[in-house]
């Protein structure tokens, strides 16, 4: 019970530097008013002859899409990049005489910049897109279960950044390595464009994928909140798995590449 204290109150003064270093925060509020102002008239202009487009309307559209930027940049906590400077720094060497679980540590950490970007960029984004663009989100089993599904969303997104932060065990800059990870994510999870709009047979092969478990299932759950309880339970059961094999696979990462940590001191 005293470790778990111990990581909530990582988490508590991640949140806080956040609060800190709001200036920031507002440049990214401001980026997000006005990609959902730009995606909207495209998006409009793309539906301007037609009601549905792949089984989507305008609202389903636009309330996946704008609802997924402000989600990516929720998920954005840069922990890969923390990660990677700590090892860089020699600074993860402290954690390894510390009774603390450095995964654990990372999450609470990525969880406090999580909540601060819940707070200032996800739900005015919400409000945005119902009072002022008037996107209706209709009332379903779906929505009922949209912050669990978020949550088994960020935490595959935690393990995707946790894995590429500590490869900087074996490499001094992850920049490349994490810009790729980005732009794979993006375009495969249905952050930028829902996966409906992909072949069909593109669609099979993202839905084996774990990357669609981190954008596209969260987004169905608000924007076809009326799906039956089988495919709601299908969809979280799918995240859930993934969620313990991407979090296992990291934890075996992190015990084998500890073995090469070097650090140089006096």
């Amino acid at each position: 019970m005293s470790m778990l204290r111990g990581y909530w109150a990582v988490l508590r003064g991640s949140f806080m530097v956040g609060v800190i270093y709001r200036f920031g925060f507002i440049f990214t509020i401001l980026g997000n008013i006005f990609y959902m102002a730009v995606t909207y008239y495209l998006w409009r202009s793309i539906y301007a002859n037609t009601t549905t487009l792949r089984g989507m309307t305008f609202n389903q559209t636009y309330l996946y899409v704008a609802l997924g930027s402000a989600i990516f940049v929720l998920f954005k906590t840069y922990a890969d990049w923390f990660i990677s400077y700590e090892i860089r720094e020699g600074a993860i060497a402290t954690y390894l005489i510390k009774p603390i679980d450095y995964q654990l540590y990372s999450l609470a950490v990525s969880l406090g910049s999580m909540l601060m970007n819940l707070a200032a960029i996800t739900l005015p984004a919400a409000i945005l897109l119902i009072f002022v663009y008037r996107i209706p989100i209709q009332w379903g089993p779906g929505l009922m279960v949209f912050p669990l599904s978020l949550l088994l969303a960020y935490l595959i997104n935690f393990s995707f950044d946790y894995f590429i932060g500590i490869t900087g065990f074996y490499s001094e800059s992850i920049w490349g390595i994490s810009i790729t990870k980005d732009v794979i994510i993006s375009v495969l999870s249905g952050a930028l464009i829902p996966l409906q709009f992909f072949p069909q047979a593109a669609q099979k092969i993202l839905m084996l994928l774990p990357f669609q478990a981190m954008y596209h299932t969260p987004l169905m759950m608000i924007t076809n909140p009326n799906q039956g309880w089988d495919a709601i339970f299908s969809m979280l059961a799918i995240q859930a798995i993934w969620v313990v094999v991407i979090f296992v696979l990291t934890r075996l990462f992190y015990n084998q590449a500890i073995k090469v940590l070097r650090v140089a001191g006096g």
